[in-house]
């Protein structure tokens, strides 16, 4: 009777421990974070690899879009398919104008310096005067469109300049080719030309213009409400990301090559030459609100979103 009782005690202590283990398995949440294999997105890809996003009872895992396009990370988010994405400020906005409910967690990096004008060495541009008359390439519907119909308003030339509907990957080809003679694009093009075509000329980034182009974290409401606390640690290892990149751009453009595929030299002088700053001010607003209106003025959007009213509760500056 007692070796029945001892192997009762020890089988309700098997079940005990294994409703224990159970319980801590389903505890456990995923957070599935999207993001496209590019420079913009050094902080979180750093993160990842070194294990900076942590909190209690979570696994973050990368959903690695490759080298897509921008607006795949906000399809990732408004399918459901990621629970938190990365992306420039035009596939952000669209996010927050979607039919599913998204929050605007954070800006991590960007900077007037983001889109720059490179011209052909035949096309004969000194300054941005020279402009005039000439085609510029430029991918509609993106930050840059937008960037450059202000720099050319700025510069009295918007009606003295063509400007060319050209995908950024293909831009490069257009100059070689001299379809266009000069063109507008976000980094890492501009560098990327620079160091690929011996005809290419750097001749002025679109800065001066109140814009500060962000990159910009993402998230669904559900998960916002439901799951603060690892947007916080999003965030905390978002900031560790980018101390990283300010204090040594070498190593960590070093590091993040393995991710893009992108030249060494190229990934450090572009994490050089763009801002990394976690924040999420009246600058950021602002520059969100700008390109909105102008995404709505060649009817990309239908409305623009209410921003203001889509930020993350618990972000601090």
């Amino acid at each position: 009777m007692g070796k029945v009782r001892v192997l009762l005690a020890g089988l309700l202590m098997l079940i005990f421990l294994s409703l224990g283990l159970g319980a801590a398995a389903q505890a456990e949440t995923t957070c599935r974070l999207a993001y496209t294999a590019k420079v913009h997105y050094a902080p979180q890809i750093l993160a990842l690899k070194k294990g900076w996003f942590t909190a209690p009872d979570v696994k973050f895992a990368a959903v690695d879009l490759g080298m897509s396009t921008g607006i795949s990370a906000t399809e990732a988010l408004v399918s459901g398919s990621a629970d938190v994405a990365v992306m420039g400020d035009v596939p952000a906005i669209i996010a927050l104008a979607s039919a599913r409910p998204c929050v605007l967690v954070c800006s991590y990096g960007g900077g007037e310096d983001m889109h720059s004008i490179i011209v052909s060495k035949k096309a004969d541009i000194k300054t941005i005067s020279d402009l005039a008359g000439k085609k510029i390439g430029v991918h509609f519907g993106s930050s840059t469109h937008g960037g450059i119909n202000l720099f050319l308003k700025k510069h009295d030339l918007l009606s003295s300049v063509t400007l060319v509907n050209t995908p950024q990957k293909n831009l490069t080809e257009a100059l070689i080719s001299g379809s266009i003679d000069a063109f507008a694009a976000s980094e890492p093009s501009p560098t990327l030309a620079l160091t690929k075509i011996p005809d290419a000329q750097f001749l002025t980034a679109l800065n001066g213009l109140g814009n500060s182009y962000p990159l910009i974290m993402v998230t669904t409401k559900v998960f916002a409400d439901e799951h603060p606390e690892i947007l916080q640690a999003l965030i905390e290892g978002t900031r560790k990301g980018v101390d990283y990149i300010k204090s040594d751009p070498d190593a960590a453009g070093m590091e993040l090559c393995s991710s893009t595929g992108s030249p060494v030299k190229v990934e450090q002088d572009t994490l050089r030459k763009l801002t990394w700053e976690v924040r999420l001010d009246e600058n950021i607003l602002n520059s969100l609100e700008q390109t909105a209106e102008f995404l709505k003025s060649i009817n990309r959007l239908k409305a623009v979103p209410d921003i203001r009213h889509m930020v993350f509760a618990g972000f601090t500056n």
